[in-house]
């Protein structure tokens, strides 16, 4: 079986496999608007170098966020689309989930906390437990300032943007994993449940939207 596991939320990721065996895994460097333009025509020119057909692929992962706006929007409708014109099935996982799953070293019952800049000097937290089946949603996501997270209560703290870094202090800092981006074949690989029928798979693509778009007071015009 063909599957393909797609991100979004902060750049793109892609990832196309075989059952267990990875045929491709790559990011496309381009972010915002250059990223939106350049996603489709990459996404066809890597399956196209596989040999494949969009058709070829009967089961689709998409990365539903926290992160972008926009661009967890563009993956999301992309991926419906081509479901939608080759009866392959889709399901939602949340993006921060694969940021969790880079954490090493856990044991069971240890929660990994996953942070993504909320602007406002604030981040968003989300955090995944490790149980016996993997890794599992904790808590859902909330908006924090950073002073109100505790060090102590995770055994790993994982973030892939900057701006998450240069907000926590040193006792945070100093134990955060930093990563380049997001991994998409940890979505791909995710103990996460499959959709049982349509209106499922449709809820599992909800976009995990912690705040509004448009959340931020615009700025006065001169």
């Amino acid at each position: 079986m063909i599957h393909a596991a797609l991100d979004t939320s902060l750049a793109a990721a892609f990832t196309v496999a075989d059952n267990d065996r990875i045929l491709a895994s790559c990011t496309l460097a381009a972010r915002g608007r250059a990223s939106d333009e350049k996603l489709v025509p990459w996404l066809l020119d890597t399956v196209t170098a596989l040999d494949l057909e969009l058709s070829d692929i009967e089961r689709w992962t998409v990365g539903t966020g926290p992160g972008s706006f926009s661009g967890i929007r563009v993956g999301i409708s992309w991926v419906l689309g081509v479901c939608a014109g080759t009866g392959a099935t889709v399901r939602g996982v949340p993006s921060s989930l694969a940021l969790a799953r880079e954490a090493t070293g856990l044991r069971i019952g240890d929660t990994v906390a996953v942070l993504h800049d909320a602007r406002r000097q604030q981040v968003v937290l989300s955090t995944y437990q490790l149980g016996e089946d993997g890794l599992t949603s904790a808590t859902a996501p909330a908006v924090l300032n950073p002073q109100e997270l505790s060090a102590e209560s995770y055994a790993a703290l994982v973030t892939a943007q900057d701006e998450v870094s240069d907000l926590l202090g040193n006792a945070l800092g100093d134990r955060l994993l930093r990563l380049p981006g997001v991994d998409a074949r940890h979505l791909l690989r995710a103990d996460w449940p499959w959709p049982a029928d349509h209106p499922a798979m449709i809820a599992s693509l909800e976009p995990v939207y912690v705040r509004p778009a448009v959340f931020v007071k615009p700025k006065p015009v001169a």
